[in-house]
């Protein structure tokens, strides 16, 4: 079983290029869209094909469920959890937060997470449920002192205030928080790093989300699912945060 120091050391050395090859290619972008109106470049497909040759040849028995390719071995024990391009809408419009998500799981529960902020000083978080490390360097949780001046994220503020978890971001903002729409993989690391209260998102596809699991979880963060118990709609929120808000 591959070891969460061995994954993470894996995951930084396959995803070293990715910064390079988003800054070398920004300028001459092809966009296409999906049946679902969502964005894809050739970037995204060369990222998670360059990921899926580095997998596929370490650990050829494991299986690999991207965003942009068809699932490899979907029934093996372990699976690598692919989105190259997490927030390709802002790469496509020159916004720089977005990132790479790498995860792991065991019988398909999350185990390994990884995310790399190319455009963020190139940094990464790994996490393993227990423990989450910035760029090498534990993550300490972090209290919530108030809400006045505090931020608190999600992807689209219109698709959360039509949900079921609308009425903990209303609530939030009520009591004094600011929202911003910092959302994708960025809002994460935002709340991972103690930057924001909460973060909050609906309508998540596994490759959105499992990789972010075992970080969110590592730093301390508490994961509120709603509705099905696949992560798709979720508040991730410091400790003793959604008991204010119901």
């Amino acid at each position: 079983m591959l070891s969460f120091e061995e994954f993470t050391k894996f995951c930084v050395n396959i995803t070293e290029f990715i910064a390079g090859k988003l800054s070398e290619q920004r300028d001459d972008l092809t966009i296409c869209y999906k049946n679902d109106g969502t964005e894809v470049t050739p970037l995204d497909f060369l990222i998670e094909d360059e990921l899926r040759n580095c997998i596929a040849s370490t650990f050829p028995e494991h299986g690999i469920l991207g965003e942009e390719r068809s699932p490899h071995n979907p029934e093996a024990k372990f699976k690598w959890i692919l989105d190259p391009i997490d927030g390709t809408l802002g790469f496509t419009k020159g916004v720089p937060l977005y990132g790479t998500l790498i995860g792991l799981t065991e019988q398909n529960e999350p185990k390994y997470g990884f995310l790399r902020l190319p455009m963020i000083t190139n940094c990464w978080i790994s996490g393993n449920g227990s423990v989450a490390l910035l760029n090498g360097k534990p993550l300490e949780v972090k209290q919530h002192l108030s809400w006045q001046k505090s931020l608190v994220l999600t992807t689209d503020q219109q698709t959360i205030e039509a949900s079921v978890i609308g009425k903990f971001w209303e609530k939030a903002i009520s009591l004094g928080a600011t929202g911003r729409t910092w959302g994708d993989c960025f809002g994460y690391y935002m709340l991972c790093r103690g930057e924001a209260e909460l973060m909050a998102d609906t309508g998540l596809k596994p490759y959105d989300i499992i990789p972010l699991v075992p970080i969110l979880l590592g730093a301390g963060i508490e994961l509120h699912q709603f509705g099905n118990s696949d992560y798709s709609n979720i508040l991730a929120c410091k400790p003793g945060v959604i008991e204010q808000l119901r």
